[in-house]
């Protein structure tokens, strides 16, 4: 247990087995170390070395003799808040540097791409990023029939995108259900049904088409392309305009 958690803050499997070494058997010099910590004798200054940068030994001479004995536990703590500080200071130097690094990215002029999205983990940081920039969102095969947990994200992420007063176009593939209820009264949004089939679970905001699936855990194609965002839109707009005519 005092290993895993200590190489978890960031001591190394030899750093780890030296520290608990002087812990357990106190003061102790280079060779004696060697056999208590079963380390080999080429890591063994060096791995000191380390621990006292760290702050978590100390050194003494006796009858001219160096040994070497671990400083109150204590100093853990000074060693982690350290360590944040450090943390700090590149998460601040990479924030800095993040506005030269997206300078770099290669943008191509008709960016086409396809990947596949397992999980709403997966999902959630694209889509949700997407609620920043999209202009246009239409969502088609919606249904009920699903995981609650699934119809709870959906949800969530819809009032957000009502939050930004962001309009939607949902073609139901049923009715009268508390999620269908749902859609209906939500601001920014117009719905309408298709019972007689169900096509594919589709969204298309802007140029980037998502094909969804929730058998099992929920799978997606993501494709970002003009040209089939377009199409997928077509089809869209014949769906739309059929839900009407038989409402």
């Amino acid at each position: 247990m005092y290993e895993e958690l200590l190489k978890k803050i960031g001591l190394t499997t030899n750093e780890t087995k030296v520290y608990l070494a002087l812990l357990c058997g106190g003061k102790q010099t280079t060779g004696t170390i060697i056999k208590t910590s079963k380390i080999a004798s080429g890591k063994v200054y060096e791995t000191l070395n380390k621990l006292a940068d760290k702050g978590l030994i100390k050194t003494v001479k006796e009858n001219n003799v160096k040994q070497f004995l671990p400083n109150n536990p204590e100093t853990l703590l000074n060693y982690l808040a350290d360590k944040e500080k450090e943390i700090h200071k590149e998460q601040t130097a990479i924030q800095q540097l993040l506005p030269t690094l997206k300078n770099l990215i290669h943008q191509e002029k008709n960016p086409e791409d396809v990947s596949y999205i397992k999980g709403i983990e997966g999902l959630q940081p694209v889509i949700y990023h997407l609620l920043t920039t999209a202009k246009r969102l239409r969502f088609m095969g919606a249904r009920s029939d699903k995981a609650e947990r699934y119809n709870t994200f959906w949800k969530t992420w819809h009032q957000e995108r009502v939050k930004r007063k962001l309009k939607a176009q949902v073609i139901f593939s049923d009715k009268n259900t508390s999620y269908w209820k749902f859609f209906k009264q939500l601001s920014y949004t117009e719905t309408r049904e298709i019972l007689s089939f169900s096509p594919a679970v589709i969204m298309i905001i802007d140029e980037h088409v998502f094909i969804l699936s929730y058998e099992g855990e929920l799978t997606c194609i993501h494709i970002i392309s003009t040209a089939i965002a377009t199409s997928f839109n077509n089809f869209f707009d014949s769906l739309w305009n059929y839900a009407q005519q038989k409402s």
